[in-house]
């Protein structure tokens, strides 16, 4: 850790320098994709731990034996270890006092998140009893370690048990070979995340406050390379091959990179939803391309992984105690986990200053390794600086505490310091020059000891050099170990034998990988153990730590053949593999199970597509009974509800005026918690409809996900105040969790969308509190309205300007409505920049619970900034008489930050209701007045300064002018604006009035000439003796007197 290489540009003409030659400790690598079971359980237990029941895995073996050995035992002596039980349980080695009574038994191996467990077994099929079932051992995951797998007897494995007073080594056999490679790569990953786990227990117990630093980084993609130290231009060619791979997938008209070389099928990438960025990396951040190829083709170009440019590739690049994190703020979860141990390489941008990387090691399936490297970019050439350095750091820090924790109780003259290098002297070697190697060591002990080790060999009558080599070496373990108990320790030995070992560990870590393509073959009988004299030291190593690939079907019944018959095992000496007995099945028969396979696939299928819905489903529902975890302050009662559900439920309703005084009515009565962030978006489209003029939008006018893709500069204060922002919240609580991520992308937006403003202290908290009601793209659209609409951003900027005027606005409020109290707070030189600054930043979020800040949230969406002199004002004045009886500073200040914020329900809800029945608009305009003329007549004075303090006062005064200027052409040009407006309705009104005096025209022309035909009718029916009445009706001649007149005549 400590002699990690790091490449930094160099500066002028110094070349760049290595660091010390040391490397981190080794570590035995896993293998995940060979144990999906695994996987299952370690992805539910890191996301919620607290569950009652553990996903475990359970693996039927047969435990070979057992024995006890000292808590100093070495890799290097396993191999003879695992001998001395196999040949104890046959019967040929008969030494000490051996327990064999659970010796080559049944029994469950039992793996979980939290403990491996090994519990003996009578029976198939039998329910498991403590009084016929006995556990053999039970430890945490990383207890278990020195797994090692023997390539001679592929279905047998051994591994070595820590506990805190004792350890023991273990043998067990699996009937089937192929599960061997997945067990140990079970029992390796569940050990090293039991490991990490611990680590971060027992160093949150000594400190209370973690080491992890966080920087916003841009992640470009990553490369394959061919050694784990690259040269110094390496960053700068990297990102050469991703521009190239990036124009060759503009030019195919696909956003994947394909391989440039001609003649080839272009690489594909699969999409990870849970991380798109990465598009290709599985659970190990492997593409599935790097883990079918093989070595030569990691070397080319379709090695280069450049992430999509469509999408977000924005990351935290977090330094831990131990452990580099890459957490992405999209998604929220952790992309990329190294441990220093994995990196060996890091390097600054020589050309393109503002990119860096590091170089891993990573396993792909089959046990291989290979290299690969990051690349990443940052906002400018300081914060890569800073990580470079922050990294350099963090790995001294770690590589100081390991070698703390490695020193252990053993010198250079330790008994079982001698053993371990009597076993890596001897290992690999020939059975016949093992024996010679051995009777030299047996010269060095005394005539005692050598009479000991000569009687306990001869009497087990050993019938090869190889099984006398394994009684000799019996022998020298029990010896050794008796001598450990009673051997001293010298002090000046002990300091070099840590520094030593530590050199030699850190240079195993990177010789483990350097052949690990060579291919495995089987060891003769005779051979020293899991070893062929054939094989190198490094392919020695390799077949130790390595767990062999998977291979065909007929392969295994090869492996799985047995020979017992030099062990002397009897009836096992017989034992050999049953072929199976083929089936041929008819035609119709392979199709009708087909088809079955297929229907139960196509249902498993959607079955998971359901399970998934069902699980976000909950997980969303839980995630919004946990942001609205907090006591309201005005219940809200269910007619209440029934209004806000009515017109939120309107259709169209972001075109529709509602009635003012009936929103005034229901937010007076309460707000529903469960609909508040849908009303506050509401209430901002009724704020919109009743303004006549809009406002000024944002000169950047960037959609909310294109703004994650970029970095911005403020990522330092931002990542600072995202642990200080409601840390009593459960949904901010975990660090980096996604509360945390989401509050980061919402400020990150807006420092981007608002450059002006940036970041300022504050908004952190009002960010925070739309979050907590809303998703982060709602809340972003809030926060802007809040911002640019209301005009609350005139608040944040540098100059603080309008905060020093809402400052003189409320105590002249205190002044006019509270004189005694304003006064007593001035006899104690107390303004109100002391206790309110924090109100106005945070809209009272900062100190009070959130039952109220939400219901003054209610308000300001209803009302705009004036709120907060209102609540403010009523704050202070209901609590006058408890501030009147304070004489102190001191004592009034505290009283008025820790005291005023922990009100009752009633005490709140009373402020609430006071401040809906209260109106200082006017006040608050006069006295914004008051306070230009006031810093216009202080201008005017007479000079009693000096010259060098007149003229910075005189630039104060310029830039306080300069604003108050802008600020006036803002107001100027909005006035204008609705000027422009009004002159625009005029003309509109008088436009419409001269078509309404032209209709009123053309209807009374209508109207004479319907005049004029009325006439001409009447006088029609008069001459045809037809008499109308007068409304309109004809009335016919009577015929009676028609027929009398005519007689008469």
């Amino acid at each position: 850790m400590e002699g990690l290489y790091f490449e930094v540009k160099p500066r002028g003409n110094t070349a760049p320098r290595p660091g010390s030659s040391k490397k981190p400790p080794p570590s035995l690598t896993s293998n995940h994709q060979s144990c999906p079971s695994f996987l299952r359980l370690n992805s539910s237990t890191s996301a919620c731990e607290t569950e009652e029941a553990e996903e475990e895995v359970q693996y039927r073996l047969r435990l070979i034996g057992s024995l006890p050995v000292h808590h100093l035992t070495t890799m290097a002596m396993l191999p003879w270890i695992v001998a001395e039980i196999t040949r104890s349980k046959s019967g040929g080695l008969k030494i000490g006092h051996l327990d064999t009574s659970n010796w080559n038994q049944s029994v469950c191996l039992c793996v979980s998140a939290s403990w491996v467990r090994c519990v003996s077994v009578c029976a198939e099929r039998v329910v498991w009893d403590p009084l016929t079932h006995s556990v053999l051992f039970e430890c945490r995951p990383h207890q278990l370690t020195k797994l090692i797998h023997n390539s001679q007897e592929p279905s047998s494995f051994g591994c070595l048990v820590r506990g805190n007073a004792n350890c023991a080594c273990y043998v067990f056999q699996c009937q089937d070979s192929s599960k061997v490679p997945e067990i140990i790569s079970t029992l390796r990953q569940v050990g090293k995340s039991s490991a990490r786990n611990d680590d971060l227990t027992s160093l949150s117990n000594k400190t209370s406050t973690s080491f992890a630093k966080k920087f916003e980084v841009l992640f470009c993609g990553r490369v394959s390379v061919a050694h784990k130290k690259a040269p110094p231009a390496l960053i700068d060619e990297c990102i050469e091959k991703f521009g190239r791979l990036h124009v060759g997938a503009g030019v195919n008209g696909n956003g994947a990179a394909g391989s440039p070389t001609p003649g080839k099928r272009p690489v594909l990438f699969k999409r990870d939803p849970s991380f798109p960025s990465l598009q290709a990396l599985d659970e190990n951040g492997l593409s599935p391309e790097m883990s079918i190829t093989n070595t030569t083709d990691a070397q080319n170009q379709s090695g280069v992984q450049p992430t999509s440019l469509q999408e977000n590739r924005t990351m935290l690049f977090t330094v831990g105690r131990s452990q580099i994190y890459l957490v992405s703020p999209d998604t929220k979860k952790v992309a990329i986990e190294k441990s220093f141990r994995e990196i060996s390489f890091c390097s600054q941008g020589i050309r393109h200053v503002d990119h860096f990387g590091f170089i891993c090691r990573e396993t792909v399936e089959g046990g291989t390794c290979h290299f690969v490297c990051y690349v990443f970019q940052c906002t400018d050439e300081s914060l890569v600086d800073e990580i470079m350095l922050t990294l350099k750091q963090a790995f001294s820090v770690a590589a100081l505490q390991q070698n703390a924790k490695t020193q252990s109780q053993q010198c250079d003259s330790c008994p079982m310091q001698q053993l371990h290098r009597l076993c890596e002297r001897i290992e690999g070697l020939h059975p016949s020059k093992i024996k010679l190697e051995l009777q030299r060591h047996l010269a060095t002990l005394d005539n005692q000891e050598q009479a000991s080790v000569f009687e306990n060999t001869m009497r087990a009558r050993p019938k090869s050099d190889q099984e006398e080599n394994e009684l000799v070496m019996a022998s020298l373990r029990s010896l050794y170990e008796e001598r450990q108990k009673s051997h001293q320790h010298s002090l000046h030995v002990d300091i070099m034998l840590s520094t030593q070992v530590c050199l030699c560990v850190l240079v195993h870590i990177f010789s483990d990988v350097a052949a690990l393509s060579t291919p495995t073959a089987a060891c003769r009988v005779g051979e020293s153990p899991l070893r062929s004299h054939r094989h190198s030291w490094r392919q020695q190593i390799f077949l130790r730590v390595a767990t062999p690939q998977k291979m065909p079907r007929n392969s295994r019944h090869q492996m799985f053949r047995l020979d017992y018959s030099e062990k002397g095992s009897g009836d096992m000496g017989s034992m050999r593999v049953v072929p199976e007995e083929k089936i041929r099945r008819s035609k119709e028969e392979l199709r009708e199970l087909w088809k079955k396979a297929i229907l139960q696939q196509i249902l498993l299928q959607r079955m998971e597509r359901e399970n998934q819905k069902l699980q976000a489903s909950e997980s969303d529902l839980q995630n919004r009974r946990l942001k609205l975890d907090y006591e309201e302050i005005t219940p809200c009662l269910k007619e209440v509800t029934l209004v806000w559900e009515k017109m939120l439920g309107t259709p169209g309703r972001a075109k529709v005026k509602f009635d003012t005084e009936t929103i005034h009515a229901a937010v007076a009565q309460g707000v529903p918690r469960q609909h508040r962030g849908e009303i506050w978006k509401f209430l901002s489209e009724q704020y919109l409809l009743r303004q006549t003029v809009p406002s000024r939008p944002p000169a950047n006018d960037t959609p909310y996900k294109e703004l994650l893709k970029q970095l911005t500069s403020q990522q330092h204060a931002i990542l600072i105040d995202l642990g200080r922002t409601f840390p009593t919240h459960p949904y901010f609580q975990a660090q980096l969790g996604a509360g945390q991520l989401s509050l980061y992308n919402l400020l990150k937006a807006y420092s981007l969308l608002d450059p002006e403003v940036g970041y300022c202290q504050g908004l952190s908290f009002i960010a925070g509190v739309l979050l907590l009601h809303m998703g982060e793209e709602d809340a972003f659209n809030m926060l802007k309205f809040l911002m640019y609409d209301m005009g609350l951003r005139k608040q944040y900027r540098p100059d603080m300007i309008i905060l020093q005027i809402q400052m003189y606005q409320l105590s002249r409020l205190l002044h006019d409505y509270h004189r005694d109290l304003y006064s007593h707070l001035e006899q104690q030189e107390i303004g109100p920049s002391l206790y309110a600054t924090p109100w106005f930043l945070t809209f009272f979020a900062s100190h009070f619970p959130l039952g109220f800040v939400a219901r003054v949230f209610d308000m300001l969406f209803l009302q705009g900034s004036e709120v907060i002199f209102k609540v403010a004002l009523s704050l202070l004045g209901s609590h006058k008489p408890l501030i009147l009886q304070h004489d102190s500073l001191e004592s009034i200040v505290d009283f008025i930050k820790t005291t005023l914020p922990n009100l009752g329900l009633v005490q709140m809800e009373k402020t609430i209701n006071q401040v809906c029945g209260m109106d200082v608009s006017k006040q608050l305009q006069a006295y914004e007045v008051e306070y230009h003329v006031l810093q216009d007549e202080l201008l005017d004075t007479p000079p009693t300064l000096n010259q060098h303090q007149r003229a910075a006062q005189l630039e104060r005064t310029n830039q306080s002018l300069r604003q108050q200027n802008l600020d006036l052409l803002e107001e100027l040009q909005v006035s204008h604006a609705r000027v422009c407006s009004l002159e625009n309705q005029v003309q509109a009104l008088v436009h419409s009035e001269g078509r309404l005096k032209e209709q009123v025209s053309a209807l009374e022309q209508e109207k004479k000439q319907l005049l004029s035909t009325v006439t001409r009718l009447q006088d029609l029916l008069t001459s045809l003796g037809i008499h109308s009445s007068p409304d309109g009706h004809t009335v016919p001649t009577p015929t009676g007197v028609k027929d009398t007149q005519g007689h008469q005549d």
